[in-house]
C-alpha cells in the first residue's frame, strides 16, 4: 500500500515538471513581410512570446508613419487554454477589445475583435510549421 502511495506521489511530481511548449514558426502576413516572425507559447506558464524582424522594405514603409517602429522586437502576452483554443489576454476596453487565437489545426493566428458585443475574426498570420514539445526539468 505504501509503495502505491509513493508511486502516485512521484508520478504527480514528475507530471508537474513537464511544460507544454508550442512554437508557431515562419509566420507570414498579407500586410507585412518578415525576416523572422514566430510565436512561442508556454501553456503551463501562461505566456506567449513573439519575436519578429521586419524586412528592410516593410520596416521603411512602417517607419514613415510611426517613428517608434522597431525593425526587430520581442513582446510577451498572457495566454490561456479555453475550450481547446489558445487565446491571449484581452487588450483594450470593455466596449472594444482584441484577442489573438492560436489555431494548431490550420496553423493560423487569428485576431478576434469585439466592438459593442459584435465579434469579428480575421487571419493575422499563416504559419509554415508548428513545433510542439514537452519540456522536462
Amino acid at each position: 500500500m505504501k509503495k502505491i502511495f509513493y508511486i502516485l506521489i512521484l508520478q504527480f511530481l514528475f507530471s508537474l515538471l513537464n511544460a507544454e511548449i508550442i512554437i508557431f514558426k515562419d509566420c507570414k502576413s498579407n500586410d507585412y513581410k518578415f525576416e523572422k516572425n514566430e510565436y512561442k507559447i508556454d501553456i503551463d506558464k501562461g505566456i506567449m512570446t513573439r519575436e519578429f524582424v521586419y524586412t528592410d522594405e516593410t520596416y521603411e514603409m512602417l517607419r514613415m508613419n510611426d517613428m517608434r517602429i522597431q525593425k526587430e522586437n520581442i513582446s510577451t502576452k498572457g495566454v490561456a487554454k479555453e475550450n481547446g483554443e489558445i487565446i491571449t489576454e484581452i487588450s483594450g476596453y470593455p466596449a472594444f477589445y482584441t484577442q489573438m487565437i492560436f489555431d494548431t489545426f490550420d496553423k493560423t493566428i487569428k485576431l478576434k475583435s469585439v466592438l459593442n458585443n459584435t465579434e469579428g475574426i480575421s487571419i493575422l498570420s499563416n504559419c509554415e510549421k508548428i513545433i510542439k514539445y514537452k519540456l522536462e526539468s
